[in-house]
């Protein structure tokens, strides 16, 4: 099956199941549901060739001439071309080019208010493509995690910026964030944090920023919310690499967050982390790298949601008894 098709395929099923549970039909069987479609995900065997940011087309000038017109305040906005121009390089290889360059200069753009609501859309919609989005995903790990995991990232400040005074987003937008997320959740894999010379990827993280603005949206259904932690959930107990970089605490707090907001994410989440344990027992069964890794993953996470003690009374009681089990 040809990569787009599968895409299509997956997306098709998500929506699917997505309705069903705003409609209500889904809840107890959910992950049930999701397991066998994250499983059923086919992956490249090899690297196609990458097509990564020309960082000697002048991005490096245009970004010391913009902070320093910030710096000056005389910089009273950008046109389309620039705007595109650097959300281009969010896939550099280079960490001074996306992370240190064009991260920081678009949270000092979009606090100063340089850039309209007409640009927010294009960089939005820009960053949820397919092309973007999803680059090499299905691939062994490569450099084009870079790409995807900023584009996580940006979009998680995006969301942030519409929420506290920009409101450029409608909701079909929004919906298509969802739906994208999602998406983005079943396929990713690549579990690496900071490596060698290229700094952080931190997919994993950048993820948990995500969810934790799309969970804040008054806008989004309470079953958006649930079944958006539900993927997550059914995720990240199949990551055959170790997240190792702090993925856990940053995730554990968006799950703290959500749970405390309503009972229905609460008794969600307990009865998966119940499953999760009890799934453990074959996992253990079959030793390999990548199950050790499952394992202890989970301890990982566990041990970041009992250090931050502000889960519900019925979770706290719950990671407290399987605290014997984590060793």
């Amino acid at each position: 099956m040809a990569a787009n098709d599968q895409l299509d395929e997956l997306r098709a099923q998500l929506e699917d199941i997505r309705k069903q549970v705003n409609a209500g039909a889904l809840f107890q069987s959910l992950g049930k549901k999701l397991e066998p479609l994250i499983s059923s995900v086919k992956r490249e065997p090899t690297i196609s060739t990458l097509r990564l940011p020309d960082d000697d087309d002048g991005i490096r000038a245009i970004l010391l001439h913009l902070n320093d017109q910030l710096r000056s305040e005389s910089l009273t906005g950008l046109s389309d071309t620039e705007v595109l121009q650097l959300v281009r390089h969010i896939g550099s290889p280079d960490p001074h080019i996306r992370d240190k360059g064009i991260y920081f200069l678009f949270n000092d753009l979009i606090q100063q208010h340089l850039l309209t609501d007409e640009q927010m859309v294009m960089i939005v919609r820009y960053l949820i493509s397919d092309t973007v989005l999803f680059a090499h995903i299905l691939e062994p790990e490569n450099d084009a995690v870079y790409q995807r995991a900023f584009a996580v990232l940006l979009l998680s400040v995006m969301l942030y910026a519409d929420r506290v005074g920009y409101h450029f987003l409608n909701q079909d937008l929004v919906n298509e964030i969802v739906s994208q997320t999602a998406l983005y959740m079943v396929l990713e894999t690549d579990t690496r944090g900071f490596i060698k010379t290229n700094g952080w990827a931190h997919a994993f993280t950048h993820l948990g920023n995500l969810l934790d603005e799309l969970s804040e949206r008054d806008s989004l259904t309470r079953a958006d919310k649930l079944y958006l932690m539900a993927i997550l959930i059914g995720r990240y107990k199949n990551l055959k690499g170790p997240l190792i970089f702090g993925e856990s605490q940053r995730l554990a707090g968006y799950l703290a967050r959500l749970t405390n907001k309503n009972q229905l994410y609460a008794d969600y989440l307990l009865k998966e982390l119940k499953r999760w344990r009890q799934e453990l027992v074959v996992v253990q069964s079959k030793e390999s790298q990548s199950n050790w890794n499952r394992i202890y993953n989970r301890g990982r996470l566990i041990e970041a949601m009992i250090i931050r003690n502000d889960f519900s009374d019925t979770i706290k009681q719950y990671l407290d008894a399987v605290i014997d089990f984590l060793d």
